[in-house]
């Protein structure tokens, strides 16, 4: 008789174990269905530095969170949200990782790239059309575990709340760093992503306001300098 078939019938947990002897405490800490809180508090929260001192000070990983989503919540394109996350994108292509851009808005300026220390060698542009097409590339490339950071832009339509689990998962499970830019009215939805900041454009500074993260304080403001390269509007790619 299986479980479900004792949980139907309401038997005493008395009669259920003794069908099935008890497992070794560490037998059982090994199963690989079984979930362990203390065990994954244990593990170190050590990101990768997003660049910015005061903004590593307030991350509970101390940087950008490996395996995981981070959205960043942008009204509108342009401001300099890019150079937020060039740091990053920078130490992913130096340790020889892929970066990966989903469907940008705007034609990528290169030579303020490289000068940020992107090795453009590892930067791939992706253009799928349409949203199933475009999720479909971004699971896979995530889960590849060879895609160093994914940085991603909602388009007109948006996604389902199982569509960002779906990238969420895809993130931990390849390990790397996912970037999403969606538009700053979705802060007032729920989302499953490990990190959420709103942007907003204060002069010459970028206004970061942490409205999410996993295992850490939230609600925190900060102002950021930006690089004037990367706030010029290119040419529209759509």
């Amino acid at each position: 008789m299986n479980n479900a078939e004792n949980f139907m019938q309401n038997k005493p947990l008395s009669e259920q174990t003794a069908a099935h002897p008890a497992q070794p405490l560490q037998q059982l800490l090994t199963r690989p269905d079984i979930w362990q809180l203390a065990s994954r508090q244990r593990q170190p929260r050590t990101g990768i530095s997003t660049g910015y001192r005061g903004l590593d000070a307030l991350l509970a990983s101390h940087g950008w969170p490996r395996g995981a989503s981070t959205e960043l919540l942008v009204d509108k394109a342009g401001i300099g949200e890019v150079s937020l996350i060039l740091p990053a994108l920078a130490e992913m292509t130096r340790q020889n990782r892929l970066v990966i851009l989903l469907n940008p808005p705007h034609i990528p300026y290169a030579p303020a790239l490289a000068q940020a220390g992107v090795q453009l060698e590892k930067l791939l542009l992706l253009h799928p059309r349409g949203q199933r097409d475009q999720l479909w590339a971004a699971e896979q490339a995530l889960q590849s575990g060879a895609c160093g950071a994914l940085v991603s832009w909602q388009g007109r339509e948006t996604l389902a709340d199982k569509d960002l689990r779906r990238l969420q998962l895809a993130a931990r499970e390849g390990g790397g760093l996912h970037f999403h830019f969606r538009p700053g009215s979705s802060a007032s939805t729920p989302s499953p992503a490990a990190l959420r900041l709103q942007l907003h454009s204060d002069g010459k500074q970028l206004a970061l306001q942490l409205l999410k993260q996993l295992n850490g304080k939230s609600g925190q403001r900060l102002h950021l300098a930006r690089n004037p390269d990367l706030t010029r509007r290119d040419q529209p790619l759509h």
